[in-house]
């Protein structure tokens, strides 16, 4: 992976550098070495990336799924006010920023729409 492209899928995860450096435990210099090419990525961190998109990718084909098949005109889709909230419905985020479960909402909102489904987001209370 060229170090452009490991940029871009950072950040069409929604993942700030500095949120980065949390999720994969490595020196926020490093990142940016990374992404401008200066130093080689390591292929670890890269699979920990490519893991990252295709849990979200997972997420939204399940959903979308799900929705696909109640054939309704328009539906509501929920973002988590709290960690624990989203933890409780997708243990498998565990470690990730509460903003990756948002590019999971962008990304089903846009195929919904693909498929003239109304789509709004709210916040999920309990």
């Amino acid at each position: 992976m060229h170090a452009a492209e490991f940029k871009t899928l950072r950040e069409a995860l929604g993942l700030s550098i500095s949120t980065l450096v949390k999720v994969i435990d490595v020196d926020e210099r490093t990142i940016r070495k990374w992404e401008s090419g200066k130093k080689k990525l390591p292929q670890g961190v890269i699979d920990s990336l490519v893991d990252v998109d295709t849990l979200v990718n997972k997420t939204v084909e399940a959903l979308f799924e799900t929705f696909k098949q109640s054939a309704e005109n328009s539906v509501v889709l929920y973002r988590f006010i709290e960690e624990e909230d989203l933890l409780t419905t997708y243990p498998e985020f565990e470690g990730l920023p509460m903003m990756t479960y948002g590019v999971v909402l962008q990304r089903l909102k846009l195929k919904l729409n693909a498929l003239d489904v109304s789509v709004s987001i709210e916040y999920y209370k309990d």
